[in-house]
């Protein structure tokens, strides 16, 4: 039997029962995961041992009780928290998601056929005996991803499963068995009845994985993409009337995720970068498709859904700012452009704007070339590295200054920054105090007319 390579913590709590007489398995995702040659990110036993016996055997350790009602108690050993939870039997799901109680059992084979699908339905000894009484392991080895038992009641249980299924069809690229991938689609509506924050969870799973159109291809074929981004189902099929596109609309943003690097918020811009265009298509005389103000509608757009996903305000305001801007470098801007640009978008996420515009560039023809957006890089970074001025922020003049020179508060203040930025970019007016004030006393003499 082939040996794996358990951590200190799960080694120590594994031992630890069998010499008080209790059973423990590995078992669930860091069993999947070694038998597909991955390293666990975690550890998970199960044991035949209650809560308030682990509580008396784990006594020297520092425990976790947080879940102990439902049978489970994490214990700390060399700062590796290992989740240890009683054998179970799980009782009525009534809110879709968790069951309302559990019952313990004395039973391995009881515990795992209340498990979600078989390839997480195994359980594995101290010694490395596998015991698998789903054909879990066959499963793996054929690439197949199977409910446990009756697929409609695995999903009428918890409907997060049916987003999990996804992301485990997506992430180890294994195909959903044909009666698990049919329940899915019968119940794809239900989704909604799962919290925005869990929806939100596994879908930036999906959207962080090696190649997320595999799951958002998935998410379409299931009918599940109308329940998390609506305005998503739009773009399939959509004929974008352009000699630019080879693709349709959603073939389009699928491989611009795939495309950009794997940072969560420029996966997030990437997805609904386009969402715009299916509102804002006109047709010109010639049969050409033109999208005029895509990018702003989107950005709008993109606001809405990710407040609905719960996802936290600096996540939204960095994607809004991406889609905002990600049609805004052409191959004749030069430097005072790529200055104003900065100032836009923030250092922060300037590399990240170019590197969603390369993405989206890549996944529109195979001839595309986007050398000059690989330059645009550079020529950033060298602005950057010369400290050259960005924004009104970088001013040799603040507010204050204006108020002292005789301004009121309000609007016009910002109005006065703004256009000053722009004539020291536009090298007008040198950055320095003295000359700042004189530009700004003729506005205000102006003003005052």
């Amino acid at each position: 039997m082939k040996k794996y390579q358990l951590s200190r913590g799960a080694d120590f709590v594994l031992r630890r029962l069998r010499e008080k007489g209790y059973e423990g398995y590995l078992v669930g995702g860091c069993l999947r995961d070694f038998l597909l040659g991955l390293e666990p990110k975690d550890f998970d036993i199960t044991t035949s041992a209650r809560p308030e016996e682990l509580e008396r055997i784990f006594a020297d350790q520092k425990l976790v009780k947080l879940g102990k009602a439902f049978g489970t108690i994490g214990i700390l050993y060399e700062d590796q928290l290992v989740e240890t939870t009683t054998f179970r039997c799980d009782g009525v799901y009534k809110d879709g998601r968790r069951p309302e109680a559990v019952s313990f059992s004395s039973s391995l084979q009881e515990d795992l056929k209340r498990r979600d699908f078989t390839i997480n339905a195994m359980a594995m000894d101290l010694d490395g005996k596998i015991y698998d009484p789903f054909q879990g392991q066959e499963d793996l080895h054929k690439g197949l991803l199977r409910a446990v038992g009756d697929p409609f009641i695995r999903f009428e249980e918890d409907k997060l499963r049916m987003l999990r299924a996804v992301r485990f069809a997506s992430t180890y690229d294994f195909t959903i068995e044909e009666r698990t991938l049919a329940a899915i689609k019968a119940k794809a509506k239900d989704l909604r009845q799962v919290s925005a924050e869990r929806i939100r969870t596994e879908v930036d799973k999906i959207l962080l994985g090696h190649q997320p159109s595999r799951g958002l291809r998935i998410l379409a074929e299931t009918g599940l993409l109308g329940q998390i981004f609506p305005d998503l189902v739009a773009t399939l099929g959509f004929v974008q009337c352009s000699p630019y596109h080879d693709k349709d609309l959603f073939g389009h943003i699928i491989e611009t995720v795939d495309r950009s690097p794997r940072v969560l918020h420029l996966r997030l811009a990437a997805l609904l970068h386009d969402i715009g265009k299916v509102d804002t298509l006109t047709i010109d005389e010639n049969g050409l498709g033109h999208f005029y103000g895509h990018d702003q509608l989107g950005a709008q757009r993109a606001g809405e859904i990710l407040k609905d996903l719960r996802y936290d305000k600096k996540t939204i305001d960095k994607v809004q700012k991406l889609i905002d801007r990600h049609m805004k470098a052409s191959p004749q801007m030069g430097t005072k452009g790529l200055k104003r640009l900065i100032g836009k978008v923030g250092e922060d996420l300037i590399f990240d704007l170019l590197d969603l515009m390369i993405a989206d560039l890549l996944a529109t023809r195979p001839d595309r070339d986007p050398g000059f957006l690989i330059e645009r890089k550079k020529q950033v970074q060298e602005i950057l590295d010369c400290k050259s001025l960005i924004d009104k922020r970088s001013l040799a003049i603040s507010g204050h200054d204006l108020i002292d020179l005789g301004y009121q508060e309000g609007r016009k203040i910002g109005l006065v920054l703004d256009y000053l930025t722009d004539q020291v970019l536009d090298e007008k007016i040198a950055n320095n105090k003295e000359d700042l004030l004189v530009e700004a006393k003729k506005l205000q003499e102006k003003f005052n007319d």
